[in-house]
């Protein structure tokens, strides 16, 4: 079984936990572009708080202070950080991805935006 993980912010306590994102393991974190703009976002957003990724199979925990069973409690930020980077243009909408029926909510497709910039680079294509 592969080792999920979650972005955690010890000093606000809050976590990013990546809910309705198709990542969880370090590989999919990083090479997905929602979850790595995500990342790097809040981290440069949270200068000089205590953040790391936490495991959800080790005993690990990273931090000096707190302890592993707490940061269960912590408010999960994913929805609002997503709802943030889409309103300042980071990221962009790009169609429903699918309806869950039974559980009464839509995933949406989420892309970098790229309009009129290279998307590896940054630079103007236009």
């Amino acid at each position: 079984m592969s080792v999920g993980y979650e972005h955690i912010n010890q000093t606000k306590k809050e976590r990013i936990t990546f809910a309705h994102l198709p990542v969880s393991t370090q590989n999919e974190i990083v090479g997905h572009p929602v979850s790595a703009t995500m990342v790097c976002w809040y981290l440069m957003n949270n200068i000089g708080d205590d953040i790391q990724f936490v495991s959800d199979t080790y005993d690990d925990w990273p931090f000096r202070s707190g302890q592993r069973k707490d940061y269960l409690a912590y408010p999960d930020r994913t929805d609002a950080i997503i709802a943030t980077l889409v309103q300042e243009g980071v990221l962009q909408e790009d169609g429903v991805l699918y309806l869950d029926k039974d559980e009464m909510w839509t995933k949406t497709n989420l892309i970098p935006y790229t309009s009129g910039r290279c998307a590896t680079s940054g630079w103007i294509t236009e």
